[in-house]
């Protein structure tokens, strides 16, 4: 019975871990489709109001060789949204806005066999409705393109939640001009006030939403890039002037013992310090202990008046 019981407790562990695993994710789903819902209905009312209101535009869209496309009205706004099953019921999955920017204008625009596939390029990828017809010459031959473009721009956006990272991915298209743009937040930093200045933004009215996303905790900070070489040299040069102060700009450090060992025997055998009182009695010279050790025939005396023996 005991290793059955040893495989109860552990399934039992493996069970607590996943009902943990389960409820954490729900929790983050649950946020994700609360900022997902608060922002559709925030988004939704907003079209309402517009698509009776026709407020003009801010937003002025620029073509090559063209000029600036300005004086538009906002019309057929249109909200929507998309559910996502998770776990074990559905949420909110993403939410889609978009209107028109509208004027009755129709640009004309002529182009040549260089610029006309860019041209049209451009326009495909803006979602810009337009109309064209080329221009051959006697010999079949394409001489250039006259495009008809409507002044009638769509802008959109899409909000997609991650329900399980519990963050949004907010990507907007000819917001401000024929450009796309993404943003990146959390599920948590998308409330009431987020979502009123994304739809400022939406719309084209003075708002913070960019600096609420540069904020977001998901934003990669920059580091703090290295000095660059030529400062990097300049300080070396300077720290060769200063006393106490190495090459590489680091403070010398006092040396060693082995360094100063091995200074002493590559200087060699120094001299004997003197140790005569002063120069006046050097023929007096008394004895001292700085005196070398008298050797072995210092021990044999001699009589007062004695000679040495040949």
């Amino acid at each position: 019975m005991g290793l059955l019981d040893d495989l109860k407790k552990q399934a039992d562990a493996v069970k607590a871990q996943d009902v943990d695993k389960t409820e954490s994710l729900r929790t983050t789903a649950v946020q994700t489709d609360h900022a997902l819902r608060r922002a559709f209905l925030y988004l939704n009312d907003l079209g309402k109001q517009l698509n009776v209101v026709q407020m003009p535009s801010t937003f002025t869209f620029e073509l090559p060789t063209v000029g600036k496309i300005e004086n538009l009205v906002i019309r057929d706004f249109f909200c929507d949204f998309r559910s996502k099953h998770f776990i074990d019921k559905d949420y909110y999955g993403e939410v889609h806005v978009a209107y028109r920017c509208f004027s009755e204008n129709v640009i004309t625009v002529k182009k040549g066999p260089d610029d006309m596939e860019k041209f049209r390029d451009l326009l495909w990828q803006s979602n810009v409705e337009h109309k064209s017809e080329q221009f051959r010459n006697e010999r079949k031959v394409i001489t250039h393109e006259v495009f008809k473009v409507k002044c009638d721009f769509r802008v959109q956006a899409k909000i997609d939640g991650d329900h399980e990272g519990g963050k949004l991915k907010i990507s907007t298209k000819n917001v401000g001009g024929f450009n796309v743009d993404f943003y990146n937040l959390l599920s948590a930093e998308m409330n009431d006030q987020a979502v009123e200045e994304f739809a400022k933004h939406f719309i084209g009215r003075p708002n913070q939403f960019e600096e609420i996303a540069k904020r977001s905790v998901l934003v990669r900070r920059p580091v703090a890039a290295p000095p660059p070489a030529q400062d990097r040299h300049a300080q070396l040069r300077g720290a060769e002037g200063r006393p106490g102060a190495r090459a590489d700009g680091r403070k010398a450090q006092p040396p060693g013992l082995d360094q100063v060992l091995h200074q002493e025997r590559l200087a060699g055998p120094r001299a004997r310090p003197s140790c005569s009182a002063s120069s006046s009695s050097r023929h007096a010279r008394a004895s001292s202990p700085c005196d070398p050790a008298p050797t072995a025939d210092i021990g044999r005396s001699r009589a007062p008046g004695s000679t040495a023996r040949s």
